[in-house]
């Protein structure tokens, strides 16, 4: 990059360019007179600058969500304050405005427009411009400078996979490192999070170091999660995390008595990010380096992966907070200008880079995929093979020799290398393999168990371990979780006194935000929401049990270091003559089983561990058990008597009808228990689904006893693969993310006994 500095001038740039030319600046001999500053930064001294309170103030004022703020403030810069605006949204960023700056919120750099004009002003690195920012920047004599671009590759690499794709590169990789060059000087870009693993994995292959910049936020972290909830900083052990939930703590300090404290600490410390080590030397993902010119120099090396459609360049869509219809109207670029910009400056950056190598896949485990239509129109020679080398990694050459023979005994085809490879390596290992779990050294620590946690264990206990010992499965929200969230929020509500549907709604939709597209998918679900409260509301007028808990959490210990909990989404009570009779209810926006037979294996126990929780703490006195029920709540149905059908609870109830009689007047004429009816003579009928307090104790003790198995399993470390199967059906393995890990085989499978009790799903 040959670059030349002029005196006296003000430098508009990238942050991450920012560096690349302080690095150049510090070779010459010379001193310079030079400031440096971002797009971001102008913008806040040209306008305004939002004092960080402001959004304290909003979420007092509105009541709103603050992610909605949030982009309602992000947006302030690009309306022009002086039009008249037809539109709803537009007149709002207005009124915010004017708001904000009635009531000091705004801060303005008075004379900073003048000082600007007496200074030469540069600007690079930029190739996204909005209408608006360029206004702002002719309006003080912005000189652009030209990014100088000449396209020197005429290749791009073809690979049938990902991991072709990654194994080609890295074996490019150490070529060059033989050669003397740096990994310091090799940068990946065009690498989304569906590379990492293979990349990890991979590179390690090849020891070939690899940094990656942290994504992950400290939210993530158990201890941070512990500290949300009783704000306890002795839960942060970690100097560095601690100092930078002070340094937030220190910054909020203005909130700190307000109700919304919790809510801007959390948001603060979701926005906050893991550190990441940096290696003294290693290959770098750079992603930047396609957007941003020049921060790859002559003597540096760039990998372009995922040279695929939809991938690169950039595809900008028609869903930001302002359309493109209001975008317009306020001087901003569309979604389709946009996406020409993105085009045109993908290219101009490539043509900045003297080494540039451009691959694409066309297949990952996750889907197919198609070139980028760009590569057409660059007319460039497409190289269709990777080719092998055997002589920078054993563990590469153990790997490829095993997926070789993997390929030979499923389908008796041989590579053109498979010769070669099983003559000069060792292939006895492969006929060896043993998928067992050899066991850990893991020290006992404090835990708790739940439902969740118990049912795991007991599908398998090599599940529990990859989940709750080493937390492998991320949770991922998704439309069904937010619809159960606020689901049951609303249901919890319901039972609150001046309870307004309307308003709970709306406050469970603030919490679980839908996109444009959940919206329209929940318009019909919002209405059968609504048929839901109203149900349960006529119904339980025949109950006696007239009290009520609402998502109530329970926990008891069973050791020293081991506490079990629920939380159970209700509970309808009522105190009587000494004991308090009470009756438990878990919603269902899915499907769930119930099944009382194989509660020693540690299966099916989400109701009946309620129970014993309730027994067993002291929510209760004299606690006495009235039923314990599922109601499913989205089920299809034909017409309001099938739903209406569909809303019956499903469960057990006491065998004693004074006591049945207390959770429904009315359950021998038309019950709200499915399947719970009266004879003619006035005894139970045999369909319905009753227990007897000695049936109830053995349920007990058949708790008592999945519990002892549960914890002996956990504290020796003893964690199997032990999938079961009941009645020819694999229970265990049918949805388990780790399916594809553990390499279960026939020998594995734990059968049990075939009882004949009834399922329910």
């Amino acid at each position: 990059m040959d670059f030349k500095f002029n005196d006296d001038s003000i430098y508009i740039v990238p942050n991450s360019l920012k560096l690349k030319l302080l690095d150049i600046l510090s070779k010459e001999n010379k001193i310079y007179n030079i400031t440096f500053i971002s797009l971001e930064e102008l913008e806040k001294h040209y306008f305004f600058d939002i004092k960080e309170d402001a959004l304290l103030y909003l979420l007092d004022k509105t009541n709103e969500n603050i992610d909605v703020l949030k982009l309602m403030l992000k947006n302030l810069y690009k309306i022009d304050i002086t039009k008249e605006y037809k539109e709803t949204k537009l007149n709002n960023l207005k009124s915010l405005y004017h708001d904000l700056k009635d009531n000091n919120y705004l801060i303005f750099d008075k004379g900073y427009r003048e000082y600007l004009l007496t200074k030469n002003i540069y600007i690079l690195g930029y190739s996204m411009l909005e209408p608006y920012q360029k206004e702002m920047l002719d309006s003080i004599n912005t000189n652009y400078l030209d990014i100088a671009s000449n396209l020197s590759f005429d290749t791009v690499y073809k690979y049938h996979s990902m991991k072709d794709e990654i194994i080609s590169t890295a074996l490019k990789i150490r070529e060059l490192n033989s050669k003397g060059i740096s990994y310091n000087k090799i940068y990946l870009a065009g690498v989304d999070n569906s590379y990492n693993y293979l990349l990890k994995t991979i590179f390690k292959m090849f020891d070939i170091p690899i940094y990656f910049k942290s994504t992950n936020k400290i939210t993530s972290l158990i201890s941070v999660k512990d500290y949300l909830k009783d704000k306890d900083i002795n839960h942060i052990k970690d100097i560095n995390i601690k100092s930078k939930i002070m340094k937030i703590e220190s910054d909020l300090s203005y909130a700190k008595n307000s109700k919304y404290y919790d809510i801007l600490l959390k948001d603060r410390l979701e926005n906050t990010g893991l550190d990441s080590i940096e290696l003294v030397e290693s290959v770098k993902v750079l992603n930047e380096a396609i957007e941003v010119p020049y921060l790859v120099s002559d003597d540096e090396y760039l990998f372009v992966l995922g040279f695929n459609q939809n991938h690169l360049p950039k595809i900008y869509k028609d869903e930001d907070y302002l359309s493109d219809n209001l975008k317009s109207k306020c001087n901003l670029n569309t979604s389709t200008i946009k996406n020409k910009l993105s085009k045109d400056s993908l290219v101009k950056v490539l043509g900045t880079i003297k080494n540039l190598t451009l691959s694409y896949k066309l297949t990952s485990l996750t889907g197919e995929y198609a070139k980028s239509s760009l590569l057409n129109e660059l007319n460039l020679k497409e190289v269709d093979s990777l080719n092998y080398s055997y002589n920078y990694s054993k563990e590469f050459n153990n790997y490829r020799v095993s997926s070789l023979l993997d390929t030979y005994y499923k389908y008796h085809e041989e590579d053109k290398d498979f010769a070669f490879l099983t003559t000069n390596i060792d292939t006895s290992k492969y006929t060896s393999f043993d998928h067992k779990f050899k066991g850990i050294n893991r020290p006992i620590t404090p835990y708790s168990l739940s439902y969740s946690n118990l049912d795991d264990l007991a599908k398998c206990p090599f599940k529990y371990y990859l989940k709750h010992i080493l937390k492998l499965d991320n949770f991922d929200e998704n439309f069904n979780t937010k619809i159960g969230n606020i689901f049951h929020s609303v249901l919890k509500d319901s039972y609150s006194n001046n309870f307004s549907f309307e308003e709970s709604l709306n406050k469970a939709l603030k919490d679980n935000p839908l996109d444009k597209r959940e919206t329209v998918l929940f318009k019909r679900l919002e209405t059968e929401l609504q048929e839901i409260v109203n149900y349960n509301k006529q119904v339980e007028k025949r109950s006696f049990l007239t009290e009520f808990y609402g998502e109530k959490r329970l926990e008891i210990p069973l050791s020293e270091h081991v506490t079990l909990k629920g939380f159970i989404d209700k509970i309808l009570f009522k105190t009587f003559h000494d004991k308090t009779y009470y009756a438990v209810f878990d919603y269902k926006t899915g499907s769930a089983t119930l099944n009382l037979d194989y509660l020693e294996d540690g299966l099916y126990l989400q109701l009946p561990l309620y129970i014993y929780l309730i027994n067993k703490s002291n929510l209760f006195d004299k606690p006495s058990f009235v039923g314990f029920f599922y109601q499913y709540l989205l089920q299809s149905y034909k017409d309001k008597d099938e739903q209406i059908k569909n809303l019956k609870l499903v469960g057990y109830t006491t065998d004693d009808k004074v006591i049945l009689s207390y959770l429904d007047e009315d359950y021998e004429n038309n019950s709200f228990v499915k399947g719970l009816s009266v004879k003619k003579d006035g005894e139970l009928s045999s369909r319905s689904k009753v227990l007897s307090d000695s049936e109830l104790e053995d349920i007990m003790n058949s708790i008592n006893k999945a519990l002892e198995k549960s914890l002996k399993i956990i504290d020796n470390n003893a964690f199997d693969i032990a999938p079961k199967i009941i009645n020819n059906k694999n229970i265990s393995c049918e949805f388990c993310p780790f399916k594809e890990v553990c390499f279960v085989s026939a020998s594995d499978y734990i059968y049990l006994e075939k009882k004949e009790g009834e399922s329910n799903a």
